[in-house]
Order: structure tokens, then sequence, then C-alpha cells
């Protein structure tokens, strides 16, 4: 609590204790005599499983190996999978490279929505949902970029992004 109060240039451990104590009365902490504090119950481990280009496509990757804890409300209910975004094509719609793009698997989406693709010669993308002379493409939200044609299969579609601000 000394290490908390001195980062965040308070005088008093006490007060870290008082939050601290708010936190888990609202329910966003737990706290355990063995483990200490922890993040409240509504948690979901989401696997990140790969990097998705928002470029050009590229291989679809197994997994990173990794695991994010995120709140219930920005995954829903049901399986969820994260991919880390490679490319700036998506840049309109404001997600950029490096950005945490939560996806929930599926083989149906709307018109509009943003979707993880899976072309044909294997590569995958992130990329909207667009209909263009009666054909499903995947369109980029950045105008240097092409709409891609291609035949593809859907992965999944977006449900939350994460930033994290440098």
């Amino acid at each position: 609590m000394r290490q908390i109060a001195e980062m965040n240039n308070l005088r008093s451990p006490a007060t870290v204790h008082a939050y601290l104590r708010r936190l888990h009365k609202g329910g966003l902490l737990i706290y355990s005599a063995t483990n200490g504090w922890s993040l409240g119950r509504d948690q979901s481990e989401v696997p990140l499983v790969g990097i998705v280009p928002a470029g050009s496509p590229s291989e679809l990757f197994s997994s990173l190996g990794e695991e994010l804890t995120l709140p219930e409300w920005m995954v829903g209910s049901g399986d969820v999978l994260a991919f880390r975004v490679s490319g700036d094509s998506m840049r309109d719609a404001f997600i950029l490279d490096g950005d945490v793009v939560v996806v929930k698997p599926t083989v149906q989406a709307e018109i509009g929505e943003m979707v993880v693709a899976l072309l044909e010669e294997g590569g995958i993308t992130l990329k909207r949902l667009a209909r263009m002379t009666g054909k499903m493409v995947l369109k980029p939200e950045n105008p240097d970029y092409s709409v891609i044609t291609d035949p593809f299969t859907l992965v999944g579609k977006v449900i939350s992004v994460l930033r994290r601000y440098r």
C-alpha cells in the first residue's frame, strides 16, 4: 500500500486502503487472505490467439499463449477470442496498430460490422463487411488500401477494441 501511495502521490497508505475498501464494497475488487487483492468476480479470461493484419492479409496464428482478463460487460457471454492488430487499414474506424480486438466467433455478420475473415489462400484480415455489386466484400477504413473481393470465410465479428496509451 505504501508503494501505491507513493506512485500516486498520496501522503498516507490509509488513503489507499480506503480506496481499496470502496472498490471491494462495489464488487470491483476481491480480497483473499491468501492472495490479497484481485479483480472482481465479473471477469472473463480471453485467449489472445494471434495477430490480425489491418492491412495486407497474413497467416493465422494458433495462439500467442497469453490470456487477457477483461470485464464481462466488454466480452458478453459465450466464447470470445482476442487478436492483436497489425497495420493501419482500419485507422478511420479508430482501430490502430497495436490495438487488441475482441472477436465473437461466428460465420455470419451484418453488412457494416467489423469482422476478422479467413481468405481462401489462408491469410486473415480485419476489415468491415460490405456489399458491392451484389457481392460480399471486405472494405478497409483507410483509402490507401483496396477492397478485398477474394473469396473469404468469417472467423468472427469485432465486439470490443482495447488500446493502451503509451
